[in-house]
């Protein structure tokens, strides 16, 4: 991938393919003057780390062609004019009298050609095309309702792991380049999405009882003033949670990006954006990794959270 994209149209070589780029000044982050070239040449330089969480699994896209000022949309059935490259995965929707047909990203080509659609946000299952039942990981989505800090989202998260540690669990948290932070507790994929949902939810419910007075988990917005917010439903079957190294459609271009436990204190839900996160990942390599090939047995646990056993 060229540096410095500047021009408005052009022809780059990426893999095995050329791939035709346009609008690259088309300004993307008013405020900051991020183009349409800058998100390109941010997927292309966090590929490599990127598409391993990515690959075989259907991608729900937010798109914002005209900037994150104007309307985005979601974009779950690829597009007309998809090439005939890019990888299909057709997945019977909801009510079950169609068929969805996601895009599958296992590729820089594929990356690079996403980016160039104005794709700013990259919204994964949690499970794999090839095993879509089965989810690789369940995940804590804690957020901060208004009336809330990032000093309590924290707080949370310690919580979390605290937990996480007395099942002999190991977690794994990320920014999540809006105001809140994600933990993934890879899994063995031989557990449903309703299985996965209940092990977050029993988790969750013994962490709002510990710390009502903090800790929430209503539905209903209004009513979570001066909490945080645990989501276990985003572990339900078709839900999607903002990909790690994805981009965040708010100003300053945020990046979701992996942290260490230790070093949670020093960082806030957007340190990092799509010009300084390749530099942090050259440095700390993927801290996710793992996540893709550590898998834990949550039977246990789960038998507990289906009888209603707070253990």
């Amino acid at each position: 991938m060229p540096a410095g994209i500047k021009s408005n149209r052009v022809n780059v070589a990426v893999g095995d393919r050329q791939i035709t780029l346009s609008n690259l000044d088309k300004v993307l982050w008013p405020q900051q003057g991020f183009t349409k070239g800058d998100l390109i040449e941010y997927y292309a330089a966090v590929g490599k780390w990127l598409l391993p969480h990515l690959k075989d699994r259907p991608l729900s896209l937010v798109r914002f062609p005209d900037g994150i000022t104007q309307k985005g949309f979601y974009q779950k059935d690829a597009p007309q004019g998809t090439p005939d490259w890019v990888r299909i995965a057709p997945v019977l929707s909801k009510d079950k009298q169609s068929y969805i047909n996601f895009i599958l990203c296992d590729n820089m080509e594929t990356l690079v050609w996403m980016a160039n659609l104005g794709v700013i946000e990259i919204n994964p299952w949690l499970s794999r095309f090839t095993s879509l039942d089965n989810p690789d990981f369940a995940v804590f989505d804690i957020d901060p309702a208004e009336g809330s800090t990032w000093a309590d989202v924290l707080v949370v998260a310690k919580l979390v792991k605290q937990l996480l540690d007395e099942w002999k669990l190991k977690g794994f948290p990320k920014v999540s380049g809006g105001t809140g932070l994600h933990i993934y507790v890879p899994i063995e994929p031989v557990y449903t999405y309703k299985e996965s949902a209940a092990f977050v939810q029993f988790g969750a419910t013994l962490i709002q009882q510990a710390y009502p007075e903090k800790v929430t988990l209503e539905r209903k917005v209004k009513d979570r003033y001066g909490h945080v917010y645990i989501d276990y439903p985003q572990n339900a079957r078709g839900q999607t949670i903002l990909s790690v190294y994805s981009v965040k459609a708010l100003n300053g271009a945020p990046v979701s990006v992996p942290v260490s436990w230790d070093e949670l204190d020093a960082v806030g839900p957007q340190t990092w954006n799509i010009k300084s996160a390749p530099g942090r990942l050259a440095q700390t390599e993927d801290l996710f990794m793992e996540v893709l090939t550590y898998r834990q047995n949550i039977s246990s646990i789960l038998q507990n959270a289906l009888s209603g056993n707070t253990m």
